[in-house]
């Protein structure tokens, strides 16, 4: 097996990006954040995205193997060597499987494509505002800061932009 020379570049962004949803989630009590290991089983597919978002609605579908059905937000943490052939192929794979909002990022350049779903499940790519942040339809409560991709600031930062603390 050829080792992955951006592994841990790779596990420290989804560490972060499941820090940063969940802080939104609990906060708002919307559901649960789960990382890797987790699998979607939705509309014929299989899927093991390296973050995902289940709204307390897909707790009924939630089961001890898989979540059974379609979820909110799924994001894949990959390095800027994927080609647009495989990431074109991911994004089929999550628009067939129902995944309402999926991002693409890459580890190793700390920035991201984040895509919607449409009427007929095709996947628009969603920029940030002129501000350069970006707004969630999965979460409507969570919006970020492009740069943090790159910049991952701890907790008390991100809790402080959000309003949800006061600042020092």
């Amino acid at each position: 097996m050829t080792p992955n020379p951006f592994a841990v570049l790779r596990a420290k962004q989804r560490a972060w990006l499941i820090t940063l949803l969940s802080t939104v989630v609990d906060a708002y009590e919307l559901g649960a954040v789960l990382g890797p290991g987790a699998v979607i089983r939705s509309n014929g597919e299989t899927l093991t995205p390296d973050v995902v978002y289940l709204s307390n609605a897909e707790r009924a579908i939630t089961k001890a193997n898989a979540v059974h059905g379609a979820v909110p937000l799924a994001i894949d943490v990959l390095h800027s060597g994927v080609d647009e052939t495989t990431r074109a192929a991911l994004r089929a794979r999550y628009a067939t499987a129902r995944v309402l909002e999926y991002w693409q990022v890459d580890a190793d350049r700390g920035r991201a494509t984040f895509y919607q779903a449409d009427a007929h499940w095709r996947y628009d790519p969603i920029p940030p505002d002129a501000k350069g942040v970006y707004y969630s339809a999965a979460i409507v409560q969570l919006m970020l800061p492009v740069v943090w991709l790159r910049h991952q600031p701890n907790l008390l930062t991100m809790l402080e932009w959000w309003g949800l603390l006061e600042p020092k």
